[in-house]
């Protein structure tokens, strides 16, 4: 039986459909009531494949009855939390689970010292320090659903107000990840002995400009829209502006700021250890805006 802390996230709800899809059983972690909703939906179209379990990342005695006879486990709570990922570890150990898989994310790689970033890097080394045979997947912006925080506001918000912001030139390269690429790599890495103690870096197909993707997603939602370019200064200070007098805002000066850094990422070892081969861009959000129904 394989255990996933974060089953309840947008990648987890993926990775455990795709698991039990495939016949496997997975023991969830829920430490909500909302948690607990989310799983018995789920829940209901796989009964003999998905079990719920209480607990809480806070105390790994909370999580020590639900690992009972566990022979895998994937995190994909957010790597930042390290606090989080200590406990976690600890748990598993406690119960002799040998085998454990973690979702982290291409925002380490980036040039720019930020806080996540080193929480994350922070993180990842406990992991490959900690005895386990762990494999580390790094997945770029990941889209292709309804809750995906990236692609579906973005689709949502272009639909009603018919114009889009381009913070910069829109000339840095992106490379998104379609959410089932990332799910179908997870059952792959789990299944292959191959990954053990390795870290990958999941990406799509190809890197593109930021401007060709507005155009794809312009092509693919038949939906004219206006593309409106501010400066990077002018956005940060506009952003800050906004901030004070609001006292809240998804953006801040330091994200603005990495809208200038190429994102692409080589996925060749993913690729030649476990068969990792991703759709492309094209291809995902034209998938992505037929779930949504744009």
């Amino acid at each position: 039986m394989i255990y996933i802390a974060g089953a309840t996230s947008f990648l987890g709800q993926r990775i455990l459909i795709r698991l039990a899809e495939r016949g496997e059983k997975a023991r969830c972690l829920a430490r909500s009531m909302e948690a607990r909703q989310k799983l018995e939906k789920a829940r209901r179209n796989f009964p003999d494949n998905i079990e719920i379990a209480g607990g809480n990342l806070l105390s790994s005695d909370s999580l020590i009855y639900g690992l009972k006879d566990i022979e895998k486990a994937i995190y994909v709570v957010r790597l930042e939390y390290y606090g989080y990922v200590k406990n976690f570890i600890e748990a598993l150990k406690r119960c002799n689970v040998g085998r454990a898989l973690f979702i982290s994310s291409t925002t380490v790689l980036l040039p720019s010292d930020i806080k996540v970033k080193e929480d994350k890097i922070r993180s990842e080394e406990y992991i490959k320090n900690s005895g386990l045979d762990y494999t580390i997947l790094r997945p770029s912006m990941i889209y292709g659903a309804d809750g995906d925080n990236n692609f579906s506001k973005m689709l949502r918000f272009i639909r009603k107000k018919r114009f889009f912001v381009v913070f910069g030139s829109g000339e840095n390269m992106i490379q998104p990840v379609y959410v089932e690429d990332v799910a179908n790599a997870v059952t792959s890495v789990l299944e292959n002995s191959k990954t053990i103690k390795k870290t990958y870096e999941l990406a799509g197909r190809y890197p593109l400009k930021y401007n060709d993707m507005l155009k794809t997603v312009r092509a693919k939602t038949n939906l004219p829209f206006r593309i409106i370019r501010l400066p990077i200064e002018v956005s940060k200070f506009a952003v800050s502006i906004y901030k004070q007098i609001m006292k809240k805002s998804d953006l801040d000066a330091d994200q603005i700021e990495r809208m200038k850094i190429d994102k692409a990422y080589p996925y060749t070892e993913a690729a030649t250890d476990f068969g990792y081969s991703p759709v492309s861009f094209e291809e995902g959000i034209e998938k992505e805006i037929s779930e949504l129904e744009l």
